[in-house]
């Protein structure tokens, strides 16, 4: 069974990282299932839950993160990251950080951030924690772990939050370089053959 409700010490994993990124009352009731083989939490509608957990889609509703099988904790996914920056709670954004608009196109491409280019980081962060990095419109465009603690984060020439996963992935360059574009053309060739090879996926994608 690839689909399954959380037990109870993953229920109690999700809801201290609800707590955490300041979402546990805006998500207080939701219905989260666990994909058994990839570890991935996912967010669904109550009404699908049931369903899902019968007819076990390839996907279903949003993957807001992830528990290790060896390390037992939750680990937010992009999507997720997205989705808890719409809903947090102004006064728990401890573990949010934002950047500017310079250091966003490079946190797009992979690159670490800079202290210089934090806009906004709470003073009570420790190193080595894990945060969602924000763009200047309060957009998730990252997930990033801190090398410094507290207002060493802000420190001018040096890297204080190593990039994890950025959002970059999943968009295009404004300007239409050719190597976006042949990227993008590689991804679409390895997409069809792997169509052909596999048969198309079910997925449930309604969530809350």
């Amino acid at each position: 069974m690839a689909f399954r409700e959380l037990t109870r010490q993953e229920q109690t994993l999700v809801n201290r990282a609800l707590d955490r990124w300041g979402v546990f009352e805006a998500l207080e009731g939701q219905t989260f299932l666990m994909h058994d083989e990839s570890g991935k939490v996912c967010l669904v509608s109550s009404e699908l839950a049931n369903m899902v957990k019968i007819v076990q889609p390839d996907t279903a509703g949003l993957v807001v993160g992830s528990i290790g099988k060896k390390k037992k904790q939750f680990t937010p996914a992009l999507a997720g990251a997205s989705l808890f920056a719409r809903l947090c709670d102004r006064e728990k954004k401890k573990y949010y950080v934002r950047v500017g608009d310079n250091a966003e196109k490079l946190v797009l491409y992979g690159r670490d951030v800079m202290g210089d280019s934090v806009i906004e980081a709470s003073p009570e962060l420790d190193e080595n924690d894990l945060v969602i990095i924000l763009n200047a419109g309060g957009e998730a465009i990252g997930i990033g772990r801190t090398r410094f603690s507290g207002k060493s984060i802000l420190q001018k020439g040096r890297v204080t939050i190593t990039t994890l996963a950025d959002a970059g992935s999943y968009l295009r360059d404004e300007d239409g370089s050719n190597d976006e574009e042949e990227r993008q053309a590689k991804m679409t060739k390895t997409t069809a053959a792997s169509s052909r090879r596999q048969p198309p996926k079910r997925a449930f994608t309604s969530y809350i």
